[in-house]
């Protein structure tokens, strides 16, 4: 072990042979009393907590239902349907909203803005999604998770702002009309 490593382990685990004699399947109770001589401290769990713990850290693994070959199926089927509808959609709203030059208003592009963002999501994100359920892992990299993250987090500030942004758009046209109406002066016949 490394001393850089062996620096950033909690203390318990720093003491000499504790790592050596402690396996991975282990319960929890074998690791607390590591813990309590290590340390000369008790922890206040009663034996009921840590069976508590034990069963929720086996519910938090995936389900075995998950890993059958018809539920991959499904999922790729229905992921696959997702993302050519969302392809298809998004594609022909930037279409027509490009070449019909009577749709160029602020909240055609903001529409064409939503779609961009739906766009990328639906490239960028939903096809790892499916691969890491299919999986039940990343296969595609550290780098390639925190793009995917970061494009999920960024498709979905842009589609809230964007959303802002078009109800702001028709709140100010709906005053400003109405306002129209109400100032008018009266012009004498």
């Amino acid at each position: 072990m490394t001393h850089s490593l062996h620096q950033s382990l909690p203390y318990f685990l720093q003491v000499p042979g504790v790592l050596e004699e402690f396996d991975h399947s282990s319960s929890l109770v074998k690791l607390m009393s590591i813990n309590q001589a290590a340390n000369r401290t008790a922890f206040n769990w009663t034996d009921s907590r840590i069976v508590e713990w034990e069963k929720f850290a086996e519910l938090a693994k995936y389900e075995p239902e998950s890993q059958k070959p018809t539920v991959k199926a499904l999922l790729i089927v229905a992921y696959s349907v997702i993302i050519i509808m969302s392809l298809f959609g998004n594609m022909l709203v930037c279409h027509v909203v490009i070449k019909n030059k009577r749709m160029h208003s602020a909240t055609s592009l903001f529409i064409v803005n939503l779609a961009v963002s739906d766009i990328l999501i639906t490239l960028l994100n939903t096809p790892f999604t499916l691969v890491r359920f299919v999986n039940s892992t990343w296969v595609f990299g550290k780098a390639m998770c925190h793009i995917s993250r970061f494009v999920q987090y960024c498709s979905l500030h842009v589609s809230t702002l964007t959303l802002t942004a078009i109800a702001l758009d028709r709140h100010q046209v709906f005053i400003f009309s109405r306002s129209l109406l109400y100032v008018r002066p009266m012009v004498p016949f």
